[in-house]
């Protein structure tokens, strides 16, 4: 009876343990866009945040030495390179402005044929968008307006959004798992 003590303890603590990881796993909430305010360096992060409704119009967006031509369609664009060497692996990319619950915001660039692939021409964007990608505080992307006002953002290079678009009418909103 002595022996099976230890073989009762080890059961007990791998379950505990299984189930503090379980609860971990399925209760973990993303991080908001506001915690990127105090980041200096590039971090990999899985990031939520509140589209910014940008309408149906034509911006200037620069990042370096790239220029782009910015069309919006609501909450998001599409920007393509009209000048410059262009900026990372891209010559177009579908662009939100995501903000966190306390107004910090950031540009958040997504190859826009993935995006075309994935969603479509039309694509419905919700309320709340959750991405994954790597935050780039010391790059800042600045959109121009018709009217020439400008606002600069830091960089949010986006690999794959997990939530919250979708192709128009046609199919459920996006989650990519694993």
């Amino acid at each position: 009876m002595g022996s099976l003590k230890p073989l009762i303890l080890a059961s007990v603590l791998f379950v505990a343990l299984l189930a503090v990881g379980y609860a971990a796993i399925t209760s973990s909430s993303y991080m908001d866009v506001s915690q990127l305010a105090d980041k200096t360096r590039p971090i990999r992060a899985t990031v939520k945040g509140s589209p910014a409704y940008l309408g149906i119009n034509q911006y200037t967006l620069v990042i370096g030495d790239s220029m782009y031509r910015l069309d919006t369609y609501g909450s998001y664009g599409v920007a393509e390179l009209v000048q410059g060497s262009g900026y990372g692996p891209d010559s177009s990319y579908a662009v939100f402005i995501l903000e966190g619950d306390n107004g910090f915001k950031v540009v958040a660039l997504y190859s826009a044929k993935e995006f075309r692939r994935l969603y479509g021409g039309r694509p419905v964007v919700s309320e709340r968008v959750v991405v994954e990608g790597v935050y780039k505080p010391d790059i800042l992307a600045t959109i121009i307006t018709p009217f020439g006002e400008k606002q600069q953002y830091p960089v949010f290079m986006v690999e794959k959004i997990l939530e919250g678009c979708h192709s128009s009418y046609t199919e459920p909103v996006g989650r990519i798992s694993g």
